[in-house]
């Protein structure tokens, strides 16, 4: 058996925290309220608890809200220019909804015996196809679809998800803002932006100058209508 003789095994050396890294640390421990005392370090725990679960709430109505969007199109003209494989999920999902009772698998057979232009596929049969938010099946519509109101009504139903009834996320995210403002107060901030940047390379200023610019820059693209990046339309 080898014995190594422990003078000559390496060392691992302890990693000292340069002065900039302390100062991180430091001001980390700060913001997560280690200055505060005892009767405003109990509070702040508790904003931080509720917005936590007010965080999970937001994330769990979004997710929600994107699962109830939900459009079944029976005619064959209003998913025009949607893509050979945008129109097989989208007939899949509507197969999994019970919307059908035709063989998903019988279907894409006949549906790729009849396609000769895959990007502009003309269907020997009415299939029922259920329009989404989900990934394949939003981007398949945005992206290519000729029918404008379609990607209209997607792309607002994407852009609205979890605004009004059960899952309307306005009164999370109003408390949110509120219990933002009580932390900043607590550690001595005017406002939540000023604890944000504390750990970010950037200003107030310079924030809002960026988002000023990126308005100027989208306004116009945004007001001619829903387009989608690397669409191509009819």
């Amino acid at each position: 058996m080898l014995h190594l003789n422990a003078s000559i095994v390496p060392q691992q050396v302890p990693h000292e925290l340069s002065s900039v890294e302390k100062g991180v640390k430091l001001k980390e421990a700060v913001l997560d309220g280690v200055s505060l005392e005892d009767i405003e370090r109990e509070r702040f725990n508790q904003i931080q608890l509720e917005l936590a679960k007010l965080s999970q709430k937001f994330e769990e109505n979004i997710i929600d809200a994107t699962k109830m969007f939900e459009k079944i199109i029976t005619d064959k003209k209003e998913v025009e220019g949607i893509t050979l494989i945008g129109l097989a999920v989208a007939a899949e999902k509507a197969v999994l909804k019970s919307y059908t009772f035709f063989s998903f698998t019988i279907w894409f057979v006949v549906f790729l015996g009849h396609c000769r232009d895959m990007q502009r596929p003309q269907l020997m049969m009415d299939v029922p196809w259920a329009i989404t938010l989900g990934g394949p099946r939003y981007r398949a519509v945005l992206q290519h679809s000729c029918n404008r109101s379609l990607r209209e009504e997607v792309y607002r139903g994407h852009v609205t998800r979890a605004s009004d009834g059960t899952l309307n996320n306005n009164p999370v995210i109003e408390r949110i803002l509120e219990l933002r403002l009580k932390k900043a107060k607590l550690l001595g901030y005017s406002n939540f932006a000023g604890v944000s940047m504390e750990t970010k390379m950037a200003t107030i200023d310079k924030a809002k100058d960026l988002l000023y610019k990126l308005h100027s820059a989208s306004w116009n693209p945004a007001t001619k209508g829903p387009e989608f990046p690397g669409a191509s339309y009819c």
